[in-house]
């Protein structure tokens, strides 16, 4: 599709975010930057994530949210500024007890005893039904189990590589961060993520909807020099009923996490 892209969004569970207790750098000079890197190999600074408002409170200019999934709890805080005011209309939309999907930028603190605090500085985020909570717990249960099994793959063959976990079908880039962390947490018990894992249903993202979104890449690339498309203008492009636009959502969701697109304004897209 796209060579240039923004840093992709990590598909994470909270228990997973919770148990991560480490950070590494990455890049060089000037570029260089912190991400955390969770005991199965998550690494990075952006995520992506769905769950329930459980909590929402506002002091002086700040917003804060809880959202919770089945595993635990995701802390949000937003400050408005002038170039995020689409951020500060969909925080305004949603409520307690919405259930929303939510992508942004962590921001970490450790304490002495070794324990890291993490919130989210939010770039999007959006009320979803239950069909689509359940679609994106399914997904990020497929993601939990590649990086299980590439993390056990380590513990039982210690002189395994990079290059063997990418032998057995895994990217370059989970291959790199599983391995990074088998070092980092090499007496983590990872039973415990199993039991979390059997309890949420794992599928991979339909054909369809694989589809979908090359299409949909299409049609914003296209856009691109007339400023970009709006969700309305994506929809009656590709005839999708606006009744109808779960797998829609599904896409746009998939290219957002990816970084290949941007949302330049509330529901309006480009590509990076």
């Amino acid at each position: 599709m796209n060579d240039k892209k923004r840093e992709p969004a990590r598909w994470i569970i909270a228990r997973e975010l919770r148990e991560c207790t480490e950070t590494v750098m990455e890049g060089e000079g000037e570029s260089q930057k912190e991400n955390f890197i969770t005991p199965l190999g998550t690494r990075g600074r952006r995520i992506l994530f769905c769950g329930k408002i459980t909590s929402k409170t506002e002091e002086n200019e700040m917003t804060k949210l809880a959202v919770s999934d089945s595993t635990g709890a995701f802390y949000v805080s937003f400050f408005p500024k002038d170039f995020n005011q689409a951020v500060k209309e969909q925080i305004d939309l949603v409520n307690q007890d919405d259930t929303v999907i939510v992508m942004g930028k962590t921001s970490f603190y450790k304490t002495d005893e070794g324990r890291m605090y993490v919130n989210i500085n939010p770039e999007s985020i959006r009320i979803i039904d239950e069909d689509s909570s359940q679609y994106w717990m399914s997904r990020s249960a497929f993601l939990l189990k590649r990086r299980i099994l590439g993390i056990k793959e380590l513990k039982k063959n210690p002189d395994s590589t990079e290059s063997s976990l990418v032998s057995l079908g895994f990217t370059e880039d989970e291959a790199s961060a599983m391995v990074q962390s088998s070092s980092l947490y090499s007496s983590y018990d990872i039973a415990r993520m199993e039991e979390i894992l059997m309890e949420i249903s794992a599928s991979k993202v339909s054909e369809s909807t694989s589809e979908l979104k090359d299409k949909i890449f299409e049609i914003i690339k296209a856009r691109n020099g007339l400023g970009g498309v709006t969700y309305d203008e994506i929809a009656r492009e590709m005839k999708i009923d606006m009744q109808s636009t779960q797998e829609m959502d599904q896409a746009l969701t998939l290219l957002l996490e990816e970084g290949e697109i941007f949302e330049s304004s509330r529901r309006k897209y480009k590509t990076v």
